[in-house]
């Protein structure tokens, strides 16, 4: 019970020896710097120390009686009393921020150099990924390979996937197949496909590049994907992809390749 009451008070933000003064004056009553160190545990000048943070939680107040000065714990209903305070005080803490977010947003979109990286990992995340890249209106150029990995995060909504793609204009996609393993469906009515040797080129994931963003996925072990928005880096990405489409080959479909 009494471990309880003291993780209660660390949560308020008091410290571990406040915490033993303040419990030590509840049970003691009006008491010197002395009674209450020695019921605390705590050595005399620390004690000082503590019941001035206390005082400033308002849980302590002081009279004085002859010469001696008396200290005593204010009733625990204060203690609402100061939940309620840092309430208040986060809630001015939260409406200042909001109130110069937009100026701060402001500011960290205001350069265009600076590349927006976002990380996902899992394979609803490829998913995502994939169905971000077929709703743009733009030109996709997409380069992976064909392998078992590939196989194992077929999107789950294909279907979906398979039409918006088709919307993509003048689109590429490079491919590495690796013998045995037959390529997804695609709609080529909108897409030139090409193909290097994946004996040549082993590896194992995809970059897709459409407008001013990059997507690399890694589909291995563990489903991960980056987005990079940024026109510069899009753009070497192009000219690194132009080179690899300069030496790759036109890609015939095998016979019965068809949509699932």
């Amino acid at each position: 019970m009494m471990e309880d009451i003291k993780q209660s008070l660390v949560e308020l933000g008091l410290a571990p020896k406040e915490i033993e003064v303040y419990l030590s004056m509840l049970e003691l009553g009006p008491s010197s710097v002395q009674d209450i160190a020695k019921k605390a545990g705590v050595n005399r000048s620390t004690t000082y120390v503590m019941i001035e943070g206390l005082k400033k939680h308002g849980l302590v107040s002081t009279y004085e009686k002859g010469k001696k000065v008396f200290f005593v714990a204010e009733n625990p209903d204060r203690l609402v009393q100061v939940v309620n305070e840092q309430i208040g005080l986060l809630s001015a803490k939260r409406e200042r921020v909001s109130a110069v977010l937009p100026r701060l947003l402001a500011i960290f979109n205001a350069s265009d150099e600076k590349p927006k990286v976002r990380f996902f990992e899992g394979d609803e995340t490829i998913d995502m990924i994939r169905m971000d890249v077929a709703a743009f209106r733009s030109p996709v150029w997409n380069f992976f390979a064909v392998d078992e990995n590939l196989k194992k995060v077929a999107s789950i909504n294909e279907e979906k996937r398979i039409e918006l793609s088709s919307r993509n204009p003048e689109s590429r996609v490079l491919m590495a197949v690796k013998p045995g393993v037959v390529p997804q469906y695609m709609d080529r009515s909108n897409k030139e496909i090409r193909a290097i040797n994946y004996e040549d080129f082993p590896f194992s994931g995809e970059i897709t590049i459409v407008a001013d963003r990059v997507y690399i996925v890694n589909v291995q072990a563990r489903s991960i994907g980056f987005i990079v928005e940024n026109r510069e880096i899009a753009d070497l990405f192009r000219a690194i992809y132009q080179a690899a489409w300069n030496g790759a080959k036109p890609w015939t479909p095998p016979e019965g390749w068809k949509r699932p």
